[in-house]
């Protein structure tokens, strides 16, 4: 728990006391910084659920989405921003990389990047982009410390993924499925396992993104308590090549860790290749007992699971 005592600030949050909440704050930005080597699970929490911010210390998400947008009132926009920028402040030590999901530009999303880049979350999330305009638009707005990643759930975006990344501050794009079916005017009922056409729509999003250098998040399943679903769906998005899926549930969080975290072995024999075949550097391929015939491809492909998965 970040706070022992979590009953002050409830209660300055029942109050919607602003100005209380922001001298708690005391103008401190967030205090320590998560890198983990490799990206699973983006847990989606409510940044106006003091109870839910309360455990950001102790989460088992790759990623902790604070979400200021879908799901906060808009009477609440304004305390979940103080509330997110209280939280990162206070927090000692955070395992999770913190993206703060902010309102559109020209919803808010303006006065909300020119408050977090103060508070300095590890990336703002813009949702609603359609162009590389847009995109430009917010990196001139946020701060150069900070990275930016980007919601994909309009047919604009979907049709410009491959020019989207306009910067390399630019790191991840999360496939947001419910809100895009909509803007293709397809009907929400393809978001389902074995629909072919919800499958062209993932492959599509997941060769753009591995082709412009950026992390491919799949989405969020809401049915949240249906476990085995979500499992099935990572199942289908490991097989497809994805390693990283949207969350809304710790029991959800577990689920994709489990699956997506890379299987001893194969991180074993990727070491092994990549070893072999850097031992030589005239060498272009080669027969070895225990791993059969190793070319260049096969190299990059052991060197590419390594970099994934942080070795």
């Amino acid at each position: 728990m970040i706070f022992k005592n979590i009953k002050t600030v409830e209660e300055l949050a029942e109050r919607g006391d602003l100005e209380a909440i922001e001298a708690l704050r005391g103008g401190r930005g967030q205090r320590a910084r998560a890198h983990p080597p490799y990206i699973r699970s983006a847990l989606m929490l409510s940044a106006h659920n003091v109870r839910h911010l309360n455990k950001l210390d102790e989460l088992e998400a790759d990623v902790a989405v604070l979400n200021l947008e879908d799901g906060v009132a808009p009477s609440l926009k304004p305390l979940a921003l103080r509330l997110t920028g209280l939280f990162l402040a206070e927090a000692e030590k955070l395992g999770s990389m913190t993206v703060v999901r902010i309102n559109p530009l020209g919803e808010g999303g303006e006065q909300e990047i020119a408050y977090l880049n103060d508070v300095r979350p590890d990336a703002i999330r813009i949702p609603k982009v359609r162009t590389p305009e847009d995109v430009k638009r917010a990196l001139g707005l946020i701060d150069e410390s900070i990275r930016v990643h980007l919601s994909v759930e309009t047919k604009e975006a979907y049709r410009n993924l491959e020019s989207l990344r306009v910067e390399g501050r630019v790191e991840a794009f999360y496939l947001g499925a419910l809100d895009l079916t909509a803007s293709l005017r397809l009907p929400q009922r393809i978001v389902h396992l074995h629909n072919p056409t919800m499958h062209a729509v993932m492959t599509r999003f997941l060769l753009a993104c591995q082709s412009e250098g950026v992390l491919p998040v799949s989405f969020v399943y809401q049915e949240y308590r249906d476990l085995e679903m979500f499992e099935n769906w990572c199942l289908l998005e490991k097989k497809m090549g994805y390693h990283a899926k949207g969350c809304i549930s710790p029991a959800q969080v577990e689920v994709a860790n489990r699956i997506f975290s890379p299987e001893p072995e194969e991180l074993e024999w990727a070491r092994r290749v990549v070893e072999l075949f850097e031992s030589d550097p005239h060498r272009s391929g080669f027969v070895d007992e225990a791993l059969g015939f190793v070319d260049e491809p096969i190299y990059k492909n052991a060197k590419n699971l390594l970099e994934i998965f942080g070795e």
